[in-house]
């Protein structure tokens, strides 16, 4: 074993090991002595031995309290290595959809099948067999790796060879997420080996238990899928059948965990392929469970505070008085709505400023130029100086709030907070109280299901944070889904926050 990548566990010598060392050490001085059994030198190694074995134990505690947070690097992989586990996942590569163009009759196109992008050469190819009429999906992998293949719905790749009937090119379909070839990132990193090797100590694989079906289904480098964290719900339909759901490593903050068709028949494909053949392996799909989140907040001193010194609109719960979009003519030009349709509330002003969130993760400022009505508000924006922003088009049904430039804060930790939730169950009732049909690892321990108080934490740690409230979204849990088919998973959908009221 090479001395840099030395095991993280200490090795240290047990009783019958140091009275062993101990006799060794004794015929090497006295070669001609008499080590057996009740001899004097006997007793002295195994007397030796009752108080060395104390400080091997004292020495390994010390070693097992070294936080797995410190392993790096070298030492981290070895780890892997002592745990059974596979290596460290290397760069992978994008999966999803090209839609067919073919000539009437459709073509037959082989898994293998090599395209190509036209201005960087990546490669990709079909993973199914099969024929194809214009207009169906044919699922694709990237050959290539790297966050570079993660590709817009509606590039155009090339066929390298196209088969009889099949167009030189192909259109990237647009998934149920709104994106194309999507999966591609780099390798995996050290906090990502130490979720690994935290989850595998937490609860083992062993004989072909539910646990060993999510690893099998988290080893991105067996079937090239970059899953984040596999579930599963054994005994969903009965003695032998486990259904396993999982959530993909997000390409970027705030965006989609939840695979594509693709990238689910890649996994089923590897996990089958490991298990014995009449195991009762169902692959469930995951579904969102749109999510809004509503926060009061009051900013620390040198944050930016809420633009206005009266600010609007005020917060009411949802049903209960909330504005919200009703019309949209464009980015600056909306209608706001009160929606249980009581205005008893203030009237917004000419030259307040409220905002929008935007799903990319940022909020969008708006800056009231005209109103007209007193409820319904049609609202036209303040273009001048780049006092509104003409980008984002807010959503109806959207949530409007007052400004504080201090809201892009927010948007990491409430973000953060999603990133580490798991799918809820597929049955609201259990057939006993142990783990059958349940999700495994079970919420809210781990990957919880349910918006907790947890979420506030890492809001009251942003710097600009004075104090804050969750007042809407707390206890929401994921929808019940379908045994041995479908999970429901909470995604953030939209955030607002509002001045904290004393």
């Amino acid at each position: 074993m090479a001395f840099d990548i030395l095991p993280d566990q200490l090795i240290v010598r047990d009783r019958s090991e140091w009275e062993a060392a101990y006799l060794r050490s004794y015929r090497l001085r006295d070669p001609e002595a008499d080590t057996r059994a009740d001899t004097q030198p006997s007793i002295d190694a195994k007397t030796l031995a009752d108080q060395l074995v104390v400080q091997s134990q004292n020495a390994r505690r010390l070693a097992q309290s070294i936080p797995l947070s410190e392993v790096t690097g070298d030492r981290l992989d070895q780890r892997l290595v002592e745990l059974g586990l596979p290596p460290r996942f290397p760069d992978l590569g994008s999966s999803g959809f090209v839609i067919a163009n073919t000539s009437t009759g459709g073509a037959h196109i082989f898994a293998g099948d090599e395209l190509t992008t036209e201005d960087q050469g990546l490669r990709f190819q079909c993973i199914t067999e099969g024929d194809y009429s214009s207009g169906d999906y044919v699922p694709v992998a990237a050959i290539d790796a790297g966050p570079q293949t993660n590709l817009d719905a509606g590039t155009l790749l090339i066929w390298s060879f196209p088969r009889p009937g099949c167009a030189p090119t192909a259109e990237i379909a647009e998934q149920t997420d709104e994106e194309g070839l999507s999966g591609g990132r780099l390798a995996e990193s050290d906090d990502e080996v130490r979720q690994r090797v935290s989850d595998t100590l937490a609860d083992p694989a062993a004989t072909g238990n539910d646990a060993g079906y999510r690893r099998f289904a988290e080893n991105s480098r067996g079937h090239g899928v970059p899953v984040q964290r596999a579930f599963s719900y054994p005994c969903i339909l009965g003695p032998g059948t486990t259904c396993v759901v999982f959530t993909m490593k997000p390409q970027r903050p705030g965006a989609s965990r939840i695979p594509n068709a693709t990238q689910i028949q890649q996994v089923r494909d590897y996990v089958i392929g490991q298990m014995p053949g009449d195991d009762g392996y169902l692959d469930g799909v995951l579904l969102a469970d749109p999510t809004d989140i509503v926060l009061e907040v009051s900013w620390s001193d040198g944050a930016a505070g809420w633009t206005d010194a009266t600010t609007w609109p005020p917060r009411y719960n949802v049903g209960n008085g909330a504005v919200v979009v009703s019309a949209v003519t464009d980015a600056t030009t909306f209608t706001l709505i009160v929606d249980n349709g009581d205005y008893n509330v203030p009237d917004p002003v000419v030259g307040q400023t409220i905002g929008f969130f935007d799903p990319v993760g940022v909020f969008r400022r708006k800056k009231i130029a005209t109103i007209g009505g007193s409820g319904p508000w049609v609202i036209t924006c303040n273009v001048v100086n780049a006092a509104s922003d003409t980008g984002f088009v807010p959503v109806v049904g959207q949530r409007a709030m007052p400004w504080s430039d201090s809201l892009d804060t927010l948007v990491a930790p409430v973000v953060a907070f999603f990133e580490a939730l798991g799918p809820g169950e597929q049955r609201a009732t259990f057939f006993d109280p142990g783990v059958r049909e349940k999700r495994n690892p079970p919420s809210p321990r781990y990957w919880p299901s349910t918006i907790t108080n947890r979420i506030i934490t890492d809001i009251l740690d942003t710097a600009g944070v004075a104090d804050a409230r969750v007042q809407e979204g707390l206890d929401v849990t994921a929808t019940v889904g379908t045994p041995g088919a479908i999970s429901y998973l909470l995604e953030l959908d939209d955030l607002a926050a509002f001045p904290l009221l004393t």
